[in-house]
């Protein structure tokens, strides 16, 4: 049953038979899916948006994404947010993984990508995002961000370690 239907999801109660016999009630929330990009602007050095994040009420470095829109591939969308977010074109892109962010609420897969061969071009911020600006970093040195708790995005962290092992 649909509690609540809202422009990018909707949350449902269920009624769920668990393998034991016993019913239980379980809210999900209904998503479209969505894309993230770990962009090598070199070799070894990528870009970070520094973005505000209402739900956590911070301001956190992570790597581009966004929702799928309707009739959008995945890798559609990789190449439209990449843009969008970082002001870059990716020359090549790379399907690193697929992912679910919070499978105990959340019926959202997340498709991770690496994008290499970067063409400058320009930003296209979408009126409801809070992106500060972006910072460029070594891998290693976003390996030690997350070390040290200053990267804690889990698309980003799965991203960087994915890349750098």
């Amino acid at each position: 049953m649909i509690i609540y239907s809202g422009k990018k999801i909707n949350v449902r109660k269920d009624e769920v038979l668990l393998e034991d016999g016993r019913k239980v009630t379980r809210e999900v929330i209904d998503h479209p899916g969505s894309a993230a990009i770990i962009p090598f602007i070199t070799q070894d050095e990528i870009i970070l948006l520094h973005q505000y994040r209402h739900p956590v009420k911070e301001t956190l470095y992570e790597i581009p994404a966004g929702t799928l829109d309707k009739g959008e591939t995945f890798f559609a969308c990789a190449k439209r947010e990449l843009e969008e977010e970082t002001g870059y074109r990716a020359g090549a892109l790379e399907l690193l993984m697929v992912l679910y962010p919070s499978p105990g609420i959340l019926n959202e897969t997340m498709h991770l990508f690496k994008a290499t061969n970067l063409v400058k071009t320009q930003t296209n911020y979408q009126l409801d995002e809070s992106i500060k600006g972006n910072i460029h970093v070594k891998l290693s040195d976003a390996v030690e961000m997350i070390k040290k708790g200053t990267i804690r995005d889990a698309k980003t962290v799965c991203s960087v370690l994915w890349c750098s092992r």
